[in-house]
């Protein structure tokens, strides 16, 4: 037999083998990762529960009290003709409160034919369930604050032109309405033309914001650069 050296430490014992080198991935290949593993089980609910801004900051208003009081038995407070239309069209007393309080400093009373109205119609005309417009409307109440045609309308049809179909415009708005806070040309089109300068195909790009559209809520310089 041929005899063999091996590493021994002072007292004797063999060494330890040295643990592997872990080269840091290459970031393309850390967002395919994102896409084919980390997204689909975590689905990027954190930002949804956690609440952040898509410029770094809580979403104005989230960590806000309810300023919305509504009726009980012990209680005379009057609701709002807004809270009063989500309730008679199926919203729980729970989800109007969080509603309320995700409205920002002002108190929860937007225009209902103006405002309410039109842009509970619009989320349903993109394919929306009820229980998904509920979900909008609960985690990013402020949408009834957004212009319809200046603001929620172009970042759906951006969606679509990078590459999204009905279903997954839908998916997106309801796992990330905070989309809606971001702009289109400052914001938006530098991050989807970033993923392609570093090598990911258009088909992917779209396969990326369908499957985890709180990527584009990231900072481009500070976090993914």
């Amino acid at each position: 037999a041929v005899p063999t050296m091996r590493r021994r430490t002072r007292r004797g014992g063999p060494l330890a083998p040295p643990p592997p080198v872990l080269l840091p991935l290459p970031l393309p290949l850390r967002l395919m990762l994102l896409l084919f593993v980390a997204a689909p089980v975590t689905q990027c609910r954190s930002w949804l529960m956690t609440g952040r801004d898509l410029r770094g900051p809580l979403v104005a208003g989230l960590a806000c009290r309810p300023r919305l009081a509504l009726q009980s038995s012990s209680s005379e407070a009057a609701l709002s003709p807004a809270a009063e239309h989500l309730l008679s069209i199926g919203f729980s007393e729970g989800q109007v409160r969080q509603v309320a309080s995700r409205f920002g400093k002002r108190a929860f009373n937007p225009d209902v034919e103006r405002s309410v109205k039109p842009v509970l119609k619009w989320l349903s005309s993109l394919g929306l369930s009820e229980m998904q417009v509920q979900k909008v409307v609960s985690s990013y109440s402020i949408i009834f604050r957004r212009s319809l045609e200046e603001s929620l309308k172009p970042v759906v049809q951006w969606l679509a032109a990078v590459g999204l179909g009905d279903d997954q415009i839908a998916k997106v708005i309801t796992k990330f309405p905070q989309l809606f806070c971001c702009s289109i040309e400052g914001k938006l089109k530098p991050t989807v033309q970033w993923l392609l300068d570093i090598g990911i195909d258009e088909a992917q790009v779209a396969k990326v914001v369908a499957t985890c559209p709180s990527l584009l809520g990231y900072s481009l310089e500070g976090k993914l650069k």
